[in-house]
Formats: C-alpha cells, structure tokens, sequence
C-alpha cells in the first residue's frame, strides 16, 4: 500500500468522524440537557478521532515547502514586511 493510498483512507476517516460530530451537533441541538452533556462528550471522542486521523495524513502527505530555496537563508523570526532597524532612523 502506498502512502497515496493510506492518504485517501485518512482524509475518508477524518470526513467521516467530520460528518459524524456535524450528525452529533444537529442531535444535541434538539436534546434536553442531560442528553446533550453525552452527545457533547461524543463529539469530543470524535474530535480525538479526527485528529488522530488528521496528523497521520499530516505525516504521510507530500507537502509543497512553503519557501523558495534562496528563501530558507532567512532566519526564522524574519518577516517580509517587518520594519528594519534603518528604516525606522529614517523615520
């Protein structure tokens, strides 16, 4: 199985456990109380599953980097449109 394979499984898990907490949510909605106390821990299980599922696809996904390579030389706090020390004497 390749990992375009197990990608798909994930995102159809994740969309699953999506449409099962949106099912959740309609149902506690309407609920009395003490019935929507359990449907809300419900959808917190299936918040659990869905991020379980969506960090396994995190792992797996073949992710463009966000950078150019010339652009990685830049140190991590640099900001394109952060304000120089100059600019600001200029000022």
């Amino acid at each position: 199985m390749s990992y375009k394979d197990l990608d798909s499984l994930y995102e159809k898990a994740i969309e699953y456990d999506l449409e099962e907490i949106g099912l959740l949510t309609m149902a506690a909605r309407m609920a009395p109380p003490p019935v929507r106390q359990a449907l809300l821990g419900m959808i917190k299980e299936e918040a659990q599953s869905a991020k379980f599922w969506n960090t396994l696809s995190a792992c797996t996904a073949d992710y463009s980097r966000p950078c150019q390579p010339d652009d990685q030389m830049r140190p991590p706090s640099y900001y394109p449109l952060q304000k120089n020390d100059e600019d600001e004497k200029k000022d």
